[in-house]
């Protein structure tokens, strides 16, 4: 075997095809986003661009041993507000942990030109919002100003406070000496938009806490906060129910170990809070609903095939009480697990195949006089639905299907629009109906290419659609989208960062932000800095990363 094993390695030594590289010609986008990288950004690696910034050459010098994060004087009520507490420890690490030279004595001279050794955060509304969930409306605005009387960061709510600190950490830099510097600076920043999203399938494939957490995690450092989590579909059941286990214990890939426990959801809801970002699940129901009937009996609707029943079933069954009887009792459960006042309930790809089949369902279809017109019977379903949400919930969210098929509506439903083709003619449908929008039709990020592919979301306008100014104010913000049905926690991280990170600028930034060259020297500091922070995004293009070490 091992005489006529060495011809064959040596022929492939020796042929072109298997040592040769052959030469790649750049594209003309490779060499302007190289000769970008070249050039320095006015605004280092802010991410995402707040909307002014002001900075001058005077530099200050930061001693990581005598820096610290306080809250100020000025602020109006207690000072106990766990939310900051907590922020200022973990920016904190961020600014300063990952460097060898964090208590160094290199560091104890620094430059002349002034030191600084604090940052006050002052709130200046009170503090009740420390106690609570970030919300639709909660105000994400912030102040800071770096200059010789030192370092303060203003905001009025503590979420205005959280987005400011990540633009703090941002400023912070070393020298090649190891000093920790930050230039005099002026910024005041708001979000353009107030959900800037992004949403994980945990059905597909199963996704541990600790990927969750991670994200969430990034999410904090490109200020996006909404985490949309597709808990459940027809591939499995992770939701553990309290009143109804046997939705997970048969629908669950795994009964104990791809679950998520109330305690479960409660930590990521927590986690979430600290950084500012809502958690809103979607259930998504009639279609997707195949791991549902696994273990709730005689919730979907049996498929006929020549006259009998086939043993396989449908979307959830819309003609009989018990369905509705169940869907009360399930989501009164979802309105104390989860706290943020909007539930998403899907409303998407209903099949109608299996209703066509089922005789019981014709009957009910010729008795309510809907004839043929199984949108119909897909309505009847959702105003139900929308009927018993309604007495839990503020608000819900619901995909485009829902609208298209005129069901009726609160007045306070956030439509999201998620079909690609024409998706601008459906913004200008929603909003002239006087819904809210969510725009994520071109924003599914599980759809990858070769290059520069960020470049294409980071171009998106979410108002740019034939609308009036009430319309296009109707425009609340967007989501990122990362299906599971390619991804698990082992590339779900470097799918989605930093190319999310491009959806957030657009939903975070002024509208005139649009230098794909300004934004890629900004972005690949930032992603390195995402990974120093533990966040595993891929690399933009050829280069390196300051911090990267052969150790």
């Amino acid at each position: 075997m091992g005489a006529r094993l060495l011809p064959l390695f040596g022929l492939l030594l020796l042929s072109p095809r298997c040592w040769s590289h052959r030469p790649h010609h750049l594209s003309e986008e490779e060499e302007y986003l190289l000769q970008a990288a070249k050039e320095e950004s006015p605004y280092g690696s802010l991410w995402p661009l707040p909307q002014t910034v002001q900075q001058s050459n005077d530099v200050y010098y930061i001693p990581p041993a005598e820096f610290s994060i306080v809250h100020g004087a000025g602020s109006t009520g207690s000072p106990l507000c766990m939310v900051l507490q907590d922020a200022f420890r973990r920016y904190y690490e961020y600014i300063f942990g990952y460097s060898p030279f964090k208590y160094s004595a290199v560091n104890t001279n620094g430059p002349s030109s002034g030191r600084l050794l604090q940052l006050q955060v002052i709130l200046t509304s009170d503090q009740n919002e420390c106690f609570l969930y970030p919300h639709v409306k909660s105000d994400e605005s912030y102040k800071l100003i770096i200059d010789d009387d030192g370092a303060v960061l203003q905001a009025s709510q503590v979420w205005g406070a959280l987005r400011g600190l990540e633009t703090f950490s941002q400023l912070v830099y070393e020298d090649s000496t190891g000093a920790f510097l930050v230039n005099k600076t002026r910024i005041a920043d708001a979000p353009r938009f107030a959900h800037r999203g992004v949403l994980l399938d945990t059905s597909r494939h199963y996704l541990p806490l600790k990927s969750i957490l991670l994200n969430l995690d990034a999410m904090a450092f490109n200020k996006m906060n909404v985490f949309h989590w597709h808990i459940v579909d027809d591939q499995s059941f992770p939701y553990q129910s309290v009143l109804f286990p046997e939705l997970s214990n048969k629908g669950a890939y795994h009964p104990s170990t791809h679950i998520y426990s109330v305690t479960d959801v409660r930590l990521v809801i927590e986690f979430a809070r600290l950084r500012g970002i809502r958690v809103i699940p979607e259930f998504d129901t009639p279609g997707h609903t195949s791991s549902w009937g696994k273990g709730q009996k005689d919730l979907l609707t049996p498929c006929y095939q020549d006259g009998q029943p086939s043993g396989s079933f449908g979307p959830i069954n819309p003609i009989v009480n018990e369905t509705y009887n169940f869907i009360q009792s399930f989501f009164k459960e979802l309105s104390y697990v989860f706290p943020d006042a909007y539930i998403h309930l899907g409303g998407d790809e209903v099949d109608f195949s299996c209703w066509k089949s089922n005789p019981d369902i014709a009957k009910f279809m010729d008795e309510q006089g809907f004839g043929t017109d199984y949108r119909k019977l897909e309505s009847y379903y959702i105003q139900k639905i929308l009927e018993i949400v309604a007495e839990y919930h503020k608000g819900y969210m619901v995909w485009q299907e829902v609208f298209d098929n005129h069901d009726k509506l609160k007045p306070d439903t956030v439509v999201e629009v998620w079909k690609e083709k024409d998706y601008q003619q459906e913004m200008a449908a929603v909003t002239a109906a006087r819904f809210q929008v969510l725009l994520t039709a071109p924003w599914y990020l599980n759809r990858i290419s070769y290059g520069q592919d960020w470049i294409k979301a980071y171009g998106v306008e979410p108002t740019n659609f034939n609308g009036t100014t009430q319309q296009k104010q109707l425009v609340i913000g967007g989501e990122a989208c990362l299906w599971g049905e390619f991804v698990d926690a082992s590339n779900l991280t470097p799918r989605l960062w930093p190319r999310a990170s491009a959806v957030a600028e657009r939903l975070w930034s002024s509208k005139d932000v649009t230098s794909v060259g300004d934004a890629y020297t900004r972005l690949i500091k930032h992603r390195c800095r995402m990974v120093r922070r533990g966040i595993a995004a891929e690399p933009l293009y050829v280069g390196f990363c300051d911090h990267e070490i052969n150790a």
